[in-house]
């Protein structure tokens, strides 16, 4: 079931077009938080660059003697200077987090830059509302890294200014909307599952037609002046298919039919010189050889007008239509086991034809067998007509290949072997010239004979 589902091109480029989308979206993803991280980076870096040059140039502008109250000043912003401090020997290398840091500082406002515990840094300033306001006590805010940067006064008055770097926090949860996500995925799955439906529906419309030319040569052709260009092209190109088709199934009815009616004439002057003959014997013999030879011909010039021409449609009662057969059979002495409904069946097609059709079937089931039967019923929207016999059947392997025109099991053609081998096959076309479909089968054991069963659609 998942090979059949996931087998259809609609439900392709739906997936395909959905992992495209959700990869694409998670390399951009990727790329805007790594771009957002380094312009976060190098935003906080430019802020505390220019906080410890504010805080240097401020002390060097007020007097020594007012410099401590600038630091009180500076410890309620959250920073701490300490002055008269000396910077350490040597301090651990640095985190490489910190390294455009510390090239944008040293030497330039600072002499060298060390982390030192968090406890160094001046107490933030919170924003958040008051415990009592919010109804229950927030959680500790991140600190991020506490940094001590050493450097000096223009009077070189050695001076440490610790402060608070990084500590971003996420987003709140609203700016992050669940529902919001999921509705926008779906939106997103929908014109997803519309644009694959639009783009596969000219090829459903083509495999359709494809189906129905299969089954009817003369079936309408597709429109040529409907959708997209490649749409458009396909049409006509799967027309002119269609019309070279069917002018080759026409020169060849045609053409086969030209050669049984030219054989006709001088077959008709060797019956009459026939009469002729002074031997009863031989006589006979050529006579039954030349009608067997007719009989060919007709047949084979019936197929050629089956190939070749389109049938005129009506109305048939197809009950009154089996039922003439069956009595046509019984007056030639041969009962028919006939299973027919009481109510008329009507079906659009040619009498003649199907008249043709039953005939044929009929005759072949008495050929090898003495017991034909005929049913009929109606099944939804379809009609099925069964002929079958108790004769010997058919070998499995020859069930299909014996619907080809002159196909039989024996390679004779004479008359007491079953004749042309046309029989079957311009019954199965009158079948198909009427939208139909004809199947051989086999009984069951341990009953033996052949099932023919014909599938025609209701008016």
């Amino acid at each position: 079931m998942m090979k059949k589902w996931l087998g259809t091109m609609s439900v392709r480029i739906f997936l395909i077009t959905v992992i495209g989308i959700l990869l694409t979206a998670t390399t951009v993803r990727m790329l805007g938080q790594r771009d957002f991280k380094e312009n976060e980076s190098r935003m906080r870096d430019q802020f505390a660059f220019d906080r410890i040059e504010s805080m240097v140039r401020i002390l060097e502008a007020t007097v020594p003697e007012k410099r401590v109250e600038i630091q009180d000043v500076f410890k309620r912003m959250g920073s701490h200077v300490t002055i008269g401090a000396n910077k350490p020997s040597q301090v651990p290398a640095l985190p490489a987090e910190l390294a455009h840091l510390n090239t944008l500082l040293v030497p330039e406002v600072a002499d060298m830059i060390d982390l030192v515990p968090l406890s160094n840094c001046a107490p933030r300033r919170m924003t958040l509302p008051p415990p009592s306001a919010m109804g229950f006590s927030p959680p500790p805010r991140p600190h991020g890294q506490c940094l001590a940067i050493y450097t000096h006064l223009e009077d070189q008055t050695p001076i440490v200014i610790t402060l608070h770097y990084g500590g971003h926090r996420p987003p709140p949860p609203h700016e992050r909307n669940p529902l919001a996500i999921l509705l926008a995925f779906l939106g997103l799955l929908l014109i997803i599952w519309t644009v694959a439906s639009v783009a596969t529906r000219p090829l459903r419309k083509l495999a359709d037609a494809a189906l129905q030319l299969a089954h009817n040569i003369e079936h309408p052709p597709l429109p040529e002046n409907k959708g997209s260009t490649e749409v458009r092209h396909a049409a006509k190109a799967f027309n002119e298919m269609q019309r070279s088709i069917l002018k080759h199934i026409q020169e060849r009815g045609f053409i086969l039919g030209a050669i049984a009616h030219d054989l006709q004439t001088p077959l008709t002057r060797l019956r009459l010189r026939l009469e002729k003959v002074k031997d009863p014997e031989l006589k006979q013999g050529l006579i039954k050889d030349l009608t067997a030879t007719q009989e060919m011909v007709r047949e084979g010039l019936d197929f050629a007008r089956l190939c070749g021409e389109n049938i005129h449609k009506n109305k048939v009662d197809l009950t009154a239509l089996a039922t003439a057969v069956c009595d046509d059979f019984e007056d030639a002495g041969q009962a028919i086991q006939k299973t027919l409904p009481e109510q008329a069946i009507t079906v659009m097609g040619s009498a003649h034809l199907l008249t043709r059709c039953l005939t044929n079937l009929l005759n072949n089931t008495i050929a090898y067998a003495k017991t034909p039967a005929l049913s009929i019923q109606v099944k939804g929207k379809q009609v099925i007509c069964t002929v079958s016999d108790n004769g010997p059947g058919i070998p499995e392997s020859a069930l299909t290949s014996v619907l080809e025109p002159f196909r039989r099991l024996e390679d004779s053609r004479s008359r007491q072997t079953g004749g042309t081998g046309l029989g079957l096959a311009i019954a199965r076309m009158i079948v198909e010239k009427h939208g139909g479909k004809m199947t051989l089968n086999n009984k069951t054991a341990p009953e033996t004979g052949l099932v023919v069963q014909i599938v025609l659609p209701l008016n």
